[in-house]
């Protein structure tokens, strides 16, 4: 499979598509898509009043279509400390104590009544609750209490299938603080390990000690909250096979999580990690293209052996025999056309409204000024085609590894693009089903990208190079790990004409042209 991986459909799209370096390799692998269609700070700027209450007039003029579940998610954004390697958005929680906690609460419980009593979301049943961030176990437990109670007061969770929150073990060990959580009908818990060796986690800059995080995990299984999820990180600097496969064994063997969540390590061009990396300060062994999918396998059979043989999504990984619903499946669409809505509350939240995407500011300060004028606080959204919201349910199957063909609006639409993946061997097509491979499902994230439009790949890799000239994090265009000038800009200016040809260079040349 060797030429696939090579050909320009698989090179696909992440922060380092610019660059072509030592940290390249022909076997890249592209993220795997998490909110689809995607907005841009600098393409989709809701900065006129006018255009943004024309925006939104939908909230009090039509109900919510009850055939789609909703995702009701958080986005915390609060840290203890800042993990190196991390590009959410996120504040020091040490910023936000006292009165200025209390202020953002409020603003919190605002923007949920707001919300919940608008006639779009008035008596819609929630099916799923995700508390994110930054991370929402740094509140205190006061406020963590009254975000929950007001969820309970203002939503219908009658129907609601989990209630998840993320956390780190420096605030989940608190005294009572998950007994606290479990009172308030918290159903699950998940907290980053990445890696439970001490040297790397020293130099990637996370705070929490190994003693800390099996205590923590002992302390969830007591309190008796029903599951819980553990990420482990691959690819990183230092992280050889030996220290994965120790990684593994602590991961599964000692901590037993109901769920093990991997994601792979990103490089960011032009960050401090990243210049810490390639001069050799970090650890022998560097992260790369080729490691990343040798690790990718390890990682699969060795949660396979230790009984996490039930994949659920792409990354998610799963030793129970009926683990239930989790919030990523609503977040990705449900694996069906129009399945799943996400509602999203507090700064950097990103919505997904039938055709309307959209994200509150990236500035908690702004965010909250908004919230209290009575202001919806968003900064940028846009209306997206009815050809983008089909290909939704393509862009994010390869996130579930298969789709059921009734399920897409128009599955012929896509005829060009299944033919070839299913000649790869990428994929495998029967009346009923588009299944990916096991060389497909590792490289999931290039495929999901074959089934954006050519509007949307223009506009993906418009919102990189704008991203990266300013100086903003391409994820939200906010200031979390800005990179230095990328190479790429570092040469002469280039003519309008050259510059279209580079924002389209290497798309479709291999991999199918959908007419």
């Amino acid at each position: 499979m060797t030429t696939q991986v090579e050909n320009p459909f698989m090179l696909g799209l992440d922060s380092n598509f610019y660059l072509k370096d030592e940290f390249e390799s022909p076997e890249k692998r592209t993220n795997v898509t998490w909110f689809y269609p995607k907005i841009c700070a600098f393409q989709d700027a809701l900065d006129d009043e006018s255009k943004k209450a024309e925006y939104f007039s939908f909230l009090d003029r039509q109900s919510h279509p009850e055939q789609t579940d909703i995702l009701l998610y958080f986005h915390i954004p609060f840290c203890e400390a800042f993990c190196n390697f991390c590009a959410c958005f996120k504040e020091s929680a040490a910023k936000y104590q006292g009165e200025r906690q209390k202020r953002f609460v409020q603003a919190m419980v605002k923007e949920i009544e707001r919300n919940a009593r608008s006639k779009y979301f008035q008596g819609t049943k929630i099916k799923y609750v995700q508390f994110g961030g930054g991370t929402p176990s740094a509140l205190e437990q006061d406020s963590m209490a009254a975000i929950l109670e007001a969820v309970h007061r203002e939503f219908d969770l009658s129907e609601v299938d989990g209630i998840s929150l993320e956390g780190s073990p420096l605030g989940l060990s608190k005294d009572g603080y998950i007994e606290m959580l479990k009172s308030l009908g918290i159903t699950r818990i998940s907290f980053g390990v990445q890696t439970l060796d001490p040297e790397i986690r020293k130099k990637l800059t996370i705070k929490a000690t190994v003693d800390q995080v099996h205590q923590t995990a002992e302390n969830i299984r007591k309190a008796g909250i029903r599951t819980f999820a553990l990420d482990l990180m691959y690819n990183l600097p230092g992280q050889d096979d030996e220290v994965l496969a120790k990684d593994l064994q602590g991961i599964c063997a000692e901590l037993r999580p109901s769920f093990v969540q991997t994601y792979r390590f990103n490089q960011w061009e032009g960050t401090r990690l990243d210049q810490q990396i390639r001069a050799g300060k970090v650890a022998d062994v560097k992260p790369s293209g080729a490691i990343e999918r040798e690790q990718y396998r390890q990682i699969k059979d060795g949660l396979a052996a230790y009984g996490y043989d039930k994949q659920l999504l792409i990354n998610f990984f799963t030793r129970l025999d009926d683990p239930g619903e989790i919030g990523l499946n609503h977040a990705c669409g449900g694996n069906g056309y129009r399945a799943s809505y996400t509602l999203g509350i507090g700064p950097a939240a990103e919505n997904y409204m039938g055709e309307r995407s959209y994200r509150n500011h990236t500035d908690v300060e702004r965010w909250m000024r908004e919230v209290e004028a009575g202001i919806i606080p968003i900064e940028q959204g846009r209306i997206c085609s009815e050809d983008e919201v089909e290909n939704r349910v393509m862009v994010f199957f390869p996130v579930f590894g298969s789709v059921k063909k009734a399920d897409v609006a128009n599955f012929e639409k896509y005829r060009r693009e299944v033919d070839w993946l299913v000649e790869g061997g990428y994929a495998v097509e029967t009346d009923e089903d588009l299944t990916l491979t096991e060389v497909g499902r590792e490289n999931a994230g290039n495929i999901a990208f074959l089934f954006y439009s050519d509007e949307e790949k223009a506009r993906a890799r418009r919102t990189m190079y704008l991203s990266l000239k300013n100086k903003r994090n391409p994820f939200h265009q906010d200031a979390q790990n800005i990179p230095r000038t990328p190479l790429f800009l570092q040469t002469r200016p280039k003519s309008a004409d050259e510059g279209a040809a580079a924002a389209t260079q290497d798309e479709g040349t291999a991999a199918p042209e959908r007419s």
